[in-house]
């Protein structure tokens, strides 16, 4: 089936610490005005009637194994409600989105140029792994640059461990170089040293992704799939404008946890839950017109598309959203080119 231009509205981000700010481009063409995800469904713009194709069930009684299940469905529960009624909005077409064998796609350990770089990566992964410390010293490294060789070592670790940059990072003290352990906080304000703290946020954050999967409704196509992550994300989260933005903010934790995160996290939430799924997804990180700003692309039958969940936390939702038959949430080459997105990388 061909891929027609399509129009998105949706939310998602991911800037690391060198994004400082996530822009959504501008929409043309919009004139409905709205407040959060709630009010997509308010009394003087109603939503298409819902054709309950898709349902989801919550026992009331239900018992959890874990107080971190419990604290995991308490957060997400009402997100996931609501991602299935938008669920329902949407029309009949869809996009032929890929599967993928992530474990099949190159490793970026595998480009790394210098074996020393390979030597500190798995060192790194061991540790991080873990939850343990890590410290590599310049003076152990006599004419060689050990600054190259642990960035390029922990970028291609961030690219092919994302899980472990939910809760540690590198940071570089003087000579030495060594792990930055935080969440909740971060490594630069606020570390934590506090190990069983951060094993019970990282346990969390992961109980949430597993809700979200667990929950899911069956039955659902590749694109049915990403929109209903896209709309889990939407309305769990609020775009977070603060100044103050702390590095969880940059990271998938901030959308899976505490409710407000910048693009970045947007982005990683949603390539972690595609990535669960086994859909073909990449994060993506470059500029609009507006600044900095990071997004999706997913891979189909007949080339590429592009997903910027933000667009779903905006103050306003193009009038072609209200129909239920125009596809709001994905973009074509064409669209992300429209709407002047330049795209640095992708991994």
């Amino acid at each position: 089936m061909k891929v027609t231009r399509k129009r998105i509205v949706c939310l998602l981000l991911c800037c690391l610490p060198v994004f400082t700010s996530c822009e959504i481009p501008e929409i043309p063409q919009i004139d409905i005005p709205i407040s959060d995800a709630e009010s997509v469904t308010d009394a003087e713009n109603p939503l298409p009637p819902p054709s309950e194709r898709f349902t989801v069930k919550f026992d009331e009684n239900e018992a959890f194994p874990t107080e971190t299940e419990r604290s995991a469905s308490e957060r997400i529960d009402p997100a996931i409600r609501k991602a299935v009624e938008l669920l329902n909005t949407i029309g009949d077409e869809s996009i032929p989105v890929s599967d993928c064998d992530y474990d099949a796609r190159p490793k970026a350990r595998d480009s790394l140029k210098y074996p020393q770089s390979k030597e500190i990566y798995d060192h790194i992964l061991a540790k991080v792994s873990a939850f343990e410390d890590y410290c590599f010293y310049e003076k152990d490294y006599p004419g060689e640059d050990l600054f190259n060789l642990f960035v390029s070592a922990t970028d291609a670790l961030r690219i092919d461990h994302t899980e472990l940059f939910l809760y540690s990072d590198g940071k570089i003290d003087g000579s030495e170089y060594r792990a930055g352990y935080f969440m909740p906080g971060d490594w630069l304000n606020k570390p934590c040293d506090d190990r069983e703290v951060i094993r019970a946020e990282v346990e969390l954050c992961n109980a949430v992704v597993d809700r979200i999967l667990q929950k899911m409704p069956d039955g659902l196509s590749n694109y049915e799939k990403c929109c209903y992550f896209a709309f889990v994300l939407a309305a769990a989260n609020e775009y977070d404008h603060s100044e103050d933005i702390f590095l969880y903010d940059y990271q998938a934790y901030a959308a899976f946890v505490k409710g407000k995160a910048i693009c970045s996290g947007y982005a990683q939430a949603f390539y972690r839950l595609c990535r669960e799924a086994d859909i073909s997804c990449w994060y993506c990180r470059g500029t609009t017109p507006e600044g900095r700003h990071a997004w999706n692309m997913l891979d189909t039958e007949e080339g590429t598309i592009y997903v910027d969940v933000t667009w779903y936390d905006t103050e306003t939702i193009a009038q072609d959203y209200r129909d239920g038959k125009e596809q709001y949430l994905f973009m074509t080459q064409e669209d992300f080119d429209y709407y002047g997105y330049v795209q640095e990388s992708c991994q």
